[in-house]
């Protein structure tokens, strides 16, 4: 069963089996996604891969209820030159899932999913943070995957995906915002939001290495805001992408519901790294 949380009384909520229920939550930031995107991407991709992941679920866990809360429109990120971004602090955003999540565990839910269709290290390790300190309060009960899912290759966690993806993925590599793949996933997910000029947008790369430098990065990306390969988007890339993205967060959760080799996924490849995390909770 699926239930939109925000359409049930408490009353209602109290009848669901703590143990049954799974309450996923979405996080994702206001920000711009170039000259042919909208600034609510990681939102609508958020919001789209949760509903896609329960749909799975629903086939391979019929006996749990799965709940949904409205995607929380904040996250942290450092491209704050560009008109449409709501960019908070790590922080805030450590402290609004903390809350949230322990307010939530509050009515003996067992299984809380947070997710975050926005991929910036620094943002899933806060993410991370919270659900460990819930999790060391109350006993496992939060589940933040998202980290480990876009770095599945460096966490070594295998994940089959269609050629088609992975032969795109080699050709242009570095897709790092707004590029093939965002714009793919927006072209399937709200096509009436995307600029039909999407395909003459150049192509701009980065290594990783310079994502690391964000005065390098703004001064590559200021007159155009993507990062990637725009042009070389379509629906059917869209398609494939949505529909992997779903499928990884579902197994995922699949290992979280029976506490078996979920732990692969709790934490981020930087995480461990001095810096990348909040010290200040």
């Amino acid at each position: 069963m699926i239930c939109d949380l925000l359409t049930l009384n408490w009353e209602e909520i109290s009848r669901q089996a703590p143990g049954k229920l799974v309450v996923f939550l979405g996080i994702a930031p206001v920000e711009e996604h170039g000259r042919h995107l909208p600034t609510g991407v990681d939102f609508y991709e958020t919001r789209y891969w949760i509903d896609g992941a329960i749909r799975f679920l629903e086939n391979e866990h019929p006996d749990y209820c799965y709940g949904t809360l409205p995607v929380i429109p904040l996250g942290f990120a450092d491209m704050g030159m560009f008109p449409g971004n709501i960019h908070v602090s790590r922080k805030l955003i450590f402290d609004v899932i903390y809350e949230t999540v322990k307010a939530v565990a509050n009515w003996g839910v067992k299984h809380i999913i947070v997710i975050s269709g926005h991929a910036d290290p620094l943002h899933s390790i806060a993410i991370e943070q919270a659900c460990e300190k819930i999790n060391t309060e109350n006993g496992i009960t939060a589940f933040a995957p998202m980290g480990s899912i876009f770095n599945a290759n460096q966490k070594g966690i295998v994940s089959e995906q269609p050629e088609e993806l992975t032969e795109n993925t080699r050709k242009y590599p570095n897709d790092f915002h707004a590029g093939w793949i965002e714009t793919s996933c927006m072209l399937e997910i709200a096509p009436e939001y995307v600029s039909p000029d999407y395909h003459t947008r150049p192509d701009i790369s980065l290594s990783g290495r310079d994502m690391m430098d964000p005065v390098r990065t703004a001064a590559l990306i200021r007159d155009e805001g993507h990062i990637g390969y725009p042009s070389r988007a379509s629906a059917k890339l869209g398609a494939m992408l949505n529909m992997d993205m779903s499928r990884q967060i579902k197994e995922a959760v699949c290992r979280f519901l029976d506490r078996k080799g979920y732990q692969c996924y709790e934490k981020h490849p930087l995480y461990d790294i001095p810096g990348f995390r909040i010290t200040d909770i």
